[in-house]
């Protein structure tokens, strides 16, 4: 948590980085390995304050990571919502650029395969906002094999979908049809997802291009970045 706080304020060091940066969280931060897995929960406290002194601009917490910071009088990150059963929507103001968020609805069972009502919700949710943004994010919960589902149903209704929980991360793909670029979170905390969009979607006839309209990459948080020294004392 102190080497992703150091990174982060890294990129908002220079002068665009920081109008431009924006730093996103997905479900699984405080339960990576799901709710029949839980870590101490003394050093809830610490991870909490950890999150919100890294300043999120938003992030999303299932009901079971909301309720276990309850549980050990933690609050909810500075900038994280609790996820509920119908997709909630958000709209970012990041350099001048209307951004439109999705946050899915949780998984309803993680041992089974998720509704195809979820994706259809989500996909109406982004329709909505299309009209008033220039980009539409999701970030989802619900693991790479519904997030896939996802994406062949919807091909276009995401411009970037940021995924987490059940299988591996991913750097960035792109999904059908070259409309929406796919990122999945690797769920240690050792490591943080850059996503460079150098292009914004710009009409019917755009596709992402790995290396010409984006950069995407899995950073390693190792000794190249040291760790917040009152991020790191948080833990102590």
């Amino acid at each position: 948590m102190a080497r992703r706080a150091a990174f982060i304020q890294s990129l908002r060091a220079t002068a665009p980085g920081k109008a431009r940066t924006l730093v996103l969280g997905a479900p699984f931060e405080i339960l990576p390995d799901g709710p029949d897995r839980k870590p101490d929960p003394h050093r809830l406290p610490a991870i909490s304050q950890a999150l919100s002194r890294i300043g999120y601009d938003a992030g999303a917490l299932l009901p079971d990571e909301a309720a276990y910071l309850k549980s050990a009088d933690a609050p909810i990150p500075s900038g994280f919502d609790v996820l509920d059963n119908k997709p909630q929507t958000k709209v970012l103001n990041v350099a001048g650029v209307p951004v439109g968020l999705v946050f899915f609805p949780p998984p309803p069972d993680l041992t089974k395969p998720a509704p195809a009502a979820i994706g259809d919700a989500v996909a109406r949710a982004a329709k909505a906002l299309r009209p008033s943004v220039r980009l539409v994010i999701g970030l989802s919960g619900l693991g790479m094999p519904d997030e896939e589902a996802f994406l062949t149903a919807h091909p276009d209704a995401l411009d970037v979908l940021l995924g987490s929980g059940i299988s591996a991360g991913t750097a960035g793909r792109v999904g059908p049809q070259g409309k929406t670029l796919w990122a999945r979170a690797y769920t240690r905390g050792k490591t943080v997802n850059r996503v460079d969009l150098l292009a914004l979607p710009d009409g019917a006839g755009f596709a992402w291009t790995p290396n010409g309209n984006f950069r995407a990459e899995v950073v390693n948080l190792d000794e190249a970045y040291p760790a917040d020294p009152e991020i790191k004392k948080l833990f102590e």
